[in-house]
């Protein structure tokens, strides 16, 4: 995954003031299970999320799919 990719994560979370937690929270309430330590994997660009929690990350972050990687 891009630098850019992962930064558009993290900067699009912290612009809305949530932690990674508060992310990992809303992220399983609509039915995409994710840990906060899963987040910071992708944050960093270490992990890409499977098409499901890319899907949920773009609807709560406001992003274009693509901007979360692909798989």
């Amino acid at each position: 995954m891009p630098a850019s990719t992962t930064s558009s994560v993290k900067r699009e979370r912290l612009r809305r003031g949530m932690t990674q937690q508060e992310l990992a929270e809303k992220c399983t309430q609509v039915g995409a299970p994710v840990d906060e330590s899963h987040l910071s994997r992708i944050e960093r660009g270490v992990y890409t999320p499977r098409p499901k929690l890319r899907a949920v990350l773009a609807q709560l972050l406001d992003l274009d799919v693509e901007e979360i990687g692909a798989a």
